[in-house]
């Protein structure tokens, strides 16, 4: 006779779903600042940490539930990937103009995966790195500097509307708080 088979255990109960998407992290550990020879990257790295500024802490996931989760497991900021509104990585080449050098924000820091690239125009914009004030203001009276903001290396910072001056647009290279990680 056949022996009879013991039936078969009971599905364990479904653990709760854990929400679809991936949590990458903090801005501030995801992209490192490109090194370069013609710049002080001591003073580079303060202007880029600066434009970043709270956004440096915000934590990248790549879905708004992931983001969701997150924010509720952590009370941190989060960003999810899928809400930008272009997925296009910023230009290559940074350089604006050569004379006085003027270089694309977005363009100066390697993301740590590809996926990150977008990010870095909704954080920098149309932002352009300049050495000095006195290049800033020359960017600035060029065909290429209208509507766009400009940083110098030396702490002047001129908005899209050509304001500049006053201690909100002022950076220095001592800032405290986070900052970007100078690449090898």
């Amino acid at each position: 006779a056949a022996a009879a088979s013991a039936p078969a255990p009971a599905a364990a109960p479904a653990p709760a779903s854990a929400p679809a998407g991936r949590v990458f992290g903090p801005v501030r550990e995801l992209f490192t600042v490109k090194p370069r020879d013609d710049v002080n990257m001591e003073a580079l790295n303060s202007a880029l940490s600066y434009l970043a500024r709270a956004r440096l802490e915000t934590i990248l996931t790549d879905t708004a539930s992931a983001a969701r989760a997150q924010a509720e497991t952590t009370g941190a900021k989060v960003w999810p990937l899928e809400y930008l509104p272009s997925k296009t990585a910023p230009p290559v080449n940074p350089v604006v103009e050569s004379a006085p050098l003027a270089l694309r924000a977005s363009a100066l820091l390697a993301p740590a995966s590809p996926e990150y690239a977008p990010f870095l125009p909704y954080i920098f914009g149309k932002t352009v790195i300049v050495r000095t004030k006195e290049d800033a203001h020359t960017f600035r009276r060029s065909s290429k500097g209208k509507g766009v903001k400009i940083v110098a290396l030396d702490g002047e910072v001129i908005d899209a509307d050509g304001a500049f001056g006053g201690p909100s647009r002022v950076f220095t290279a001592q800032q405290q708080g986070p900052r970007f990680a100078i690449g090898a």
